[in-house]
């Protein structure tokens, strides 16, 4: 395949991406309701289990911290899935598309880095807000990084996660004792807003006008 021809498969690809809008905004509301309300359960969690822990900056509790928001993201995740993979199937097409590689292409960089941040923090006790702030910044990336073919509620959903990123790091820098001292309670407001508020104002604004399920 020569340069000409990679160029038009790909504009072939940005145009299909960019006509299945609406699709995406469909999955990605029932997935946005499902994420809100695990990460408002998670944010709630944490604090009430610090706070009835011996111990209050111990590294057992700050793993705790991030296994339990790997729980909210994997159920997040096969949420989503499911949503694909049905869609996928009624429309008779592979879940592995062309579109499906460009979003994951454009997904990974942000979602890498933050991965990789991740697994660097499990030993460095108490940055529980710290990580927090990183993971709403490279959200907000991934779903910017989609803009040229996602739905604009998508693209200002991404804005949101990334400014509140940015706000965070501000914050910190101004207060951080305030964060250092009761570092289970900034980390778990901060999650609760963005992935938790934030995802379910989407989800509200994108579901359908007749209050339907959105279709798969």
């Amino acid at each position: 395949m020569n340069d000409q021809e990679r160029a038009e498969e790909h504009l072939k690809t940005i145009r299909r991406l960019m006509e299945r809008a609406t699709i995406y905004r469909a999955i990605s509301a029932p997935t946005a309701l499902v994420g809100g309300m695990f990460s408002l359960v998670a944010s709630a969690m944490y604090p009430l289990w610090r706070r009835h822990s011996a111990s209050m900056d111990t590294p057992d509790n700050d793993r705790l911290f991030l296994w339990l928001w790997l729980l909210v993201l994997l159920f997040t995740f096969a949420t989503n899935t499911l949503y694909i993979v049905a869609g996928a199937k009624r429309r008779n097409e592979p879940v592995f598309s062309p579109s499906m590689k460009a979003a994951l292409i454009a997904l990974t960089p942000p979602f890498l880095f933050a991965a990789t941040i991740t697994f660097c923090d499990v030993a460095v006790p108490g940055w529980n807000y710290g990580i927090s702030v990183v993971w709403a910044a490279c959200y907000g990336l991934g779903l910017l990084a989609t803009s040229h073919f996602a739905p604009r509620s998508l693209t200002l959903l991404g804005w949101a996660f990334f400014l509140s990123g940015i706000t965070g790091i501000i914050l910190a820098s101004s207060v951080g004792y305030w964060f250092d001292t009761l570092a289970a309670y900034p980390a778990s407001l901060f999650m609760a807003i963005t992935f938790g508020l934030y995802h379910l104002i989407y989800a509200i604004c994108v579901w359908p006008r007749d209050g339907s399920i959105p279709e798969m």
